[in-house]
């Protein structure tokens, strides 16, 4: 443990890392941010306890927490990827934030310095061979300008994207735009799609590993893409909000998973597409449109309002065109803002 003295609240602060304890308090911490935020992502304990269960992830030395007596004012934790990225790159995730009522104060230098320390000193005990790491973080949400969000401007921030002065002055560059899209459900009708000899159906637990399978064959040429552990794909496939049922494979007559969704409700009445893929051999034949379509239908049935995903807005497979075709439409630009190691 280390104790350090805030200069412009002359507090004493301590510095230790989470542990699952720390759970309820990490969750109040970051629905204070959602608020002041404006992100409507508010936080659960058992996603919480989830994501700092993963595996691969040690939090005695990849984490720390900064406390002003029993209140936990900023976290960071740092997750560095057990295999390089499509481009042979390792892949230093910074995850982290400040309390609303503490920032401007220097906890979030303090923060990076560490945890840019942390993952550089880790990806060179993973990685010893690779020449290339990056760390990457979150740059929040695109500030609105008319009512549009747009890219970078000069209005006030929201969303996260608070960060994104600092993240400037450590020499962190946006490096790509995500688009939250939304569909209302039931919505437009949704086009039928004829795909001989393939069936599309809700994912069985036994068909977990075929379906990890696709997801690597889907992402391996995708941007910062890295190949998904086993035990990390099952943390996914079976977190408390996700929604198997609502999920969506389409399987050849040999059982190999061609295509597939991965839904989950992270907020009441949302269906939340977390993944969509389709191996490169099968793309051209309607198989994304076809497990989607079957998983607004499900989720329709089941009396969701909504259904949200996220995409890359630079999608080499052309996915933003594909939900504009089915009834999604943009909501927000999120931003992810990278720097080399070292």
């Amino acid at each position: 443990m280390t104790t350090t003295t805030n200069t412009l609240t002359s507090a004493a602060l301590t510095w230790t890392p989470l542990t699952l304890e720390d759970v309820p308090a990490l969750t109040a911490l970051l629905n204070r941010v959602d608020v002041v935020e404006q992100s409507g992502e508010p936080a659960e304990e058992p996603s919480i306890r989830e994501g700092l269960s993963m595996p691969d992830l040690d939090l005695a030395q990849d984490s720390v927490a900064v406390r002003d007596g029993e209140e936990l004012l900023a976290f960071c934790v740092v997750d560095v990827s057990t295999a390089p990225d499509t481009v042979g790159r390792v892949r230093c995730q910074l995850m982290g934030t400040v309390d609303p009522a503490r920032r401007r104060q220097g906890l979030g230098t303090e923060l990076f310095t560490w945890a840019e320390a942390r993952a550089a000193q880790l990806a060179a005990e993973r990685h010893p061979d690779v020449e290339v790491a990056v760390l990457r973080v979150s740059g929040g949400r695109d500030p609105e300008v008319d009512g549009q969000a747009d890219g970078p401007t000069d209005a006030p921030f929201t969303g996260g994207a608070e960060v994104r002065p600092l993240l400037a002055q450590r020499g962190y560059q946006r490096a790509r735009s995500w688009l939250s899209m939304v569909r209302e459900l039931p919505g437009p009708a949704l086009p039928s799609t004829d795909l001989p000899g393939v069936r599309v159906v809700a994912p069985e637990d036994s068909e977990r590993e075929a379906t990890r399978l696709a997801h690597l064959d889907a992402f391996a040429d995708h941007w910062g893409s890295t190949p998904v552990t086993a035990e990390r794909w099952s943390i996914w496939w079976s977190s408390h909000t996700s929604r198997r049922e609502l999920s969506s494979i389409a399987v050849d007559a040999d059982g190999t998973v061609l295509g597939y969704v991965i839904a989950s409700e992270d907020k009441p009445g949302v269906l939340h597409i977390a993944l969509v893929g389709t191996r490169p051999s099968a793309r051209g034949r309607g198989i994304a449109r076809a497990v989607i379509a079957r998983s607004l239908e499900a989720a329709a049935q089941a009396g969701y309002a909504t259904a949200e995903l996220e995409v890359d807005a630079e999608s080499l497979t052309g996915a933003t065109r594909l939900y504009d075709a089915l009834g999604f439409a943009r909501e927000n630009v999120y931003a992810t803002y990278e720097k080399p190691v070292g």
